[in-house]
């Protein structure tokens, strides 16, 4: 971890959403109005290695690099689940296909008089390769060395063991595949026979082998294999799907492996009883071909797997923020020198005998265009108390506020400012309460953990493989995507662009 210190310090949100939560305006009659951007930060960038995966609704899948961090693969190890147990397959069941649909995040949007689809979530332009392999890695939801009581945990370090456990069906291999924006239009068959057919969003659309699937899935139908959930998932354990690079391009993609229509479906033709007697000879016994389809879910436990180039940062200049098995900020406030030894840095003591009235507090964080000009940036930063990994109060507040639950944290963490071009230029964390609280109400002044955020909605944390004496757990939000930033540290040579700590408060007049 490199130190620096110093004296300083899919979502769309304005200036206007800003209040002043449980203090008065500045400038109020009988007050003075005063800025103090003096308080002494320390702040580092923590590389933090293999993080847990299989805690995450969402997955990655895909290459992406960038110029600052490098390559990053990201691969998925899935279960799969019967769509009702025991199933029925009829007489001679024969498999006409076996279609993977996974939907990409898309939008509806208007194109002169017609609609197209804006895939979202997607990072990159060039194409991956995919291979599909039968897996023989058997995922628990409970951890057998603690006696099955806790959750077990996968990390995104496991590629290794997932491929020695590979069998030799391979289901399916694409050596250049790329996201399409076209919709999906899919044949059905009810459990009745009648066909149907469906117009859905964008998704991965992918032929699997029709061999493996009649012989795992059809022709045991009635068996003890298939008898329940429990024989299904020791019998059939489940799929890697595997991304390369090729040619030195690549797409990474946000993907929602549990979305209702994410599956394998097995469309086949089988004899049944013909009950409706469509021949009208009077025999509802004899056996008629008949066509009919059976899903396939991904099912949980699932794993992300990460093959990523981490560089170090030795730089005293820069703080580097990047998803996945990434990197994040370590920020200490009011950091300066203890001369008591009573853990409370000097100034820190200083300021709680200003009985400052505190308006508004924010730390401004400023992007190192230099560094950041071809990097996918987020559009906002989370920021929250790293030593108890929770939110901070100023979240929670903003959280009560908001009537959409869907809505982001928009004032306590606004959007990316971005210049005409839409280059990221600064974030500004808006901390009024947390300031507050340290300053007039001696609360424990915490460190901070600062991450690049897929949805600053998300507050569920990810464990760590390599636990550091600070940093245990990792904002999940982070692990599921590849954007990145470079923001000034608060030792930048730009004086005007280093971190800083910016602190309205008011007074009484003497």
């Amino acid at each position: 971890m490199t130190t620096v210190a110093a004296v300083v310090f899919s979502f769309i949100a304005c200036e206007d959403d800003f209040e002043t939560i449980g203090s008065d305006v500045i400038g109020e009659p009988g007050f003075n109005a005063e800025l103090y951007d003096e308080a002494e930060i320390t702040a580092s960038t923590f590389k933090y290695g293999p993080v847990q995966t299989n805690n995450t609704q969402l997955n990655l899948l895909g290459v992406y690099q960038d110029p600052v961090f490098g390559t990053q693969e990201a691969s998925v190890l899935t279960s799969l689940m019967l769509t009702n147990s025991n199933p029925s397959f009829g007489n001679e069941p024969v498999l006409d296909s076996v279609v993977l649909s996974i939907p990409f995040f898309s939008r509806e949007v208007s194109v002169g008089d017609s609609t197209e689809f804006k895939l979202d979530s997607i990072y990159g332009e060039g194409p991956i390769k995919l291979t599909i392999t039968e897996s023989n890695f058997y995922l628990n939801n409970f951890d057998p060395e603690t006696n099955f009581e806790k959750s077990q945990k996968y990390y995104s370090n496991m590629e290794p063991r997932i491929l020695s456990n590979l069998t030799s069906n391979v289901l399916l291999e694409v050596g250049s595949f790329s996201p399409s924006n076209e919709p999906i239009v899919e044949y059905s068959v009810d459990s009745a026979g009648e066909a149907d057919t469906l117009s859905l969003g964008p998704a991965i659309r992918l032929h699997l082998n029709k061999q493996f699937f009649q012989t795992k899935i059809l022709d045991k139908g009635g068996s003890s294999e298939l008898l329940n959930q429990n024989n299904f998932k020791d019998y059939f354990r489940g799929i890697y799907i595997n991304a390369d690079q090729v040619n030195n391009e690549g797409t990474m993609m946000l993907l929602n492996l549990l979305h209702e229509n994410a599956g394998i479906v097995l469309y086949y033709t089988t004899n049944l009883p013909d009950v409706r007697d469509t021949d009208d000879d009077g025999d509802e016994e004899e056996l008629v071909e008949a066509r009919r389809s059976y899903k396939l879910n991904f099912g949980t436990p699932k794993v992300n797997t990460f093959q990523q180039e981490m560089p170090d940062f030795t730089g005293e200049d820069d703080l580097y923020l990047k998803g996945g098995e990434g990197s994040m900020a370590v920020i200490e406030l009011f950091s300066g020198p203890d001369a008591d030894g009573n853990g409370v840095s000097d100034q820190l003591e200083a300021l709680r005998e200003m009985d400052w009235l505190i308006n508004e507090a924010n730390l401004i964080f400023h992007v190192n265009r230099d560094l950041a000009e071809d990097l996918d940036e987020p559009e906002r930063v989370y920021i929250y108390d790293l030593d108890n990994n929770r939110v901070l109060y100023d979240y929670q507040l903003n959280a009560m506020q908001e009537s959409n639950p869907v809505k982001p944290i928009s004032v306590h963490l606004p959007p990316l400012t971005q210049d005409e071009n839409g280059n990221g230029l600064s974030y500004k964390v808006r901390l009024t309460n947390h300031i507050n609280n340290i300053v007039n109400k001696d609360s424990a002044n915490v460190r901070l953990g600062l991450a690049v955020s897929q949805n600053v909605s998300l507050t569920t944390s990810s464990a760590l493989l390599q636990q550091d004496e600070v940093v245990k757990r990792v904002p999940a939000a982070s692990v599921i995507t590849p954007e990145a930033t470079v923001l000034y540290g608060p030792n930048a040579e730009d004086v005007e662009k280093r971190l800083k700590l910016n602190i309205y408060y008011t007074e009484p007049k003497n």
